[in-house]
């Protein structure tokens, strides 16, 4: 008997639909969608929020307002197999938050991974059987804003040095293993050759799936070393307007493990509608499934994904240079006076320097310890 794991991306309850959410029975999924999300065999989402029923004095990344723990009613009515924690917000109502979200997710009789109260437990996969398959998922994010340490709560930072030894060790224990990675630039639907890099990686060590969140837009796959990489597979629900194109669609991935060993993945494409998500209609699905393939097929001549990420690095590096300004009102008039291109208040030499510094592997360290003695004076080991 053949096995049928969907995977949805990104959730987030919103304005359009919080009450709905907080109800035993919403109505999230729309035009035939909820028929083909009940009729796989597990179901896996990434909750990128909080559940909280207190505004947290840590800062807030993600939306204006908090979500109540009352929502995990609706996300228990998705009936998740397993919901992902492994993300950007996790923390976004600190320490706290992330344990109200789990806590009322267990209270629902809902299992989540990728996240914990220290490390340890963050990095810690998900297993699961079904008709005799032992799946294991393992969740791994960037180092940004919500990840955990030793010490602290938070989201599982993948570990450049161990990850390949880490994969080998989860897949030992299973037969199938999904590696979900919460990495690569928002809006870019291309892998960047680091990306590319761990993800293929991944494959090599034993992955079957490998699928990256976090872009909010449809990306581009390839296959390597006999497993799928997705670079992107959009939101799932996610009723919020946003300057990212391709933020308003997404896909399904729909998993099948047949007999004698035999896989199949498939792509369910959808696009955001109030109050939820439906099933793309057939023009729709056509228009985005022919976009992903034409970007699969780039992906794969060799130089495309370096070379197209030159152009991309090329087009952002006067807006990720801002960070350099941050809260200084002087250097903030010296960019006014720059026509608001800081790169134009550096000589060759100084952005030389910055670039090295960056580059170094010793000094980064460096500078990111000494950071955080400053910052987060808690997170010191």
């Amino acid at each position: 008997m053949s096995l049928e794991i969907i995977i949805g991306a990104d959730v987030v309850p919103t304005a359009s639909n919080l009450q709905a959410f907080q109800t035993s029975a919403p109505k999230l999924l729309f035009d035939g969608l909820e028929e083909i999300w009940l009729a796989a065999d597990a179901r896996i989402i990434n909750l990128e929020t909080p559940l909280s029923d207190q505004d947290s004095a840590a800062q807030k990344c993600g939306p204006a307002f908090r979500v109540p723990t009352a929502c995990a009613n609706g996300i228990a009515a998705l009936q998740p197999t397993g919901v992902c924690l492994c993300n950007n917000h996790s923390m976004d109502q600190g320490a706290e938050g992330l344990s109200s979200t789990r806590v009322a997710l267990k209270a629902r009789h809902v299992a989540s991974f990728g996240a914990g109260e220290d490390l340890d437990e963050a990095d810690q996969p998900f297993f699961f059987v079904k008709h005799g398959v032992r799946v294991g998922v393992y969740a791994v994010c960037e180092h940004e804003f919500s990840f955990a340490t030793e010490r602290k709560a938070g989201a599982n930072p993948i570990d450049l040095i161990n990850f390949s030894d880490r994969i080998r060790e989860i897949k030992s224990s299973c037969d199938r293993l999904i590696v979900l990675y919460h990495g690569g630039r928002e809006g870019y639907a291309y892998p960047s050759p680091d990306v590319q890099r761990i993800c293929r990686k991944a494959a090599e060590c034993g992955a079957s799936l490998v699928v990256c969140q976090h872009s909010h837009c449809i990306g581009s796959s390839e296959r390597w070393n006999n497993a799928t990489i997705v670079y992107g597979q959009g939101n799932f629900i996610f009723d919020m307007d946003d300057t990212i194109e391709g933020f308003d669609s997404g896909m399904l991935i729909r998993y099948t493990i047949g007999d004698f060993g035999m896989e199949k993945v498939e792509y369910v494409p959808i696009v955001r509608a109030a109050g939820g998500t439906a099933l793309a209609n057939e023009a729709k699905a056509a228009e985005l499934l022919d976009g992903f393939n034409r970007r699969s097929r780039r992906i794969r001549m060799e130089g495309f994904v370096p070379a197209r990420y030159e152009t991309y690095a090329e087009a952002q590096k006067e807006k990720l240079f801002h960070v350099f300004l941050s809260g200084n009102p002087l250097l903030k008039t010296l960019n006014v006076l720059a026509g608001r291109r800081p790169l134009r208040m550096y000589h060759q030499q100084s952005k030389t320097n910055i670039l090295n510094t960056l580059r170094c592997e010793s000094i980064r360290e460096l500078m990111i310890r000494g950071l955080v003695r400053e910052v987060f004076p808690q997170e010191r080991g």
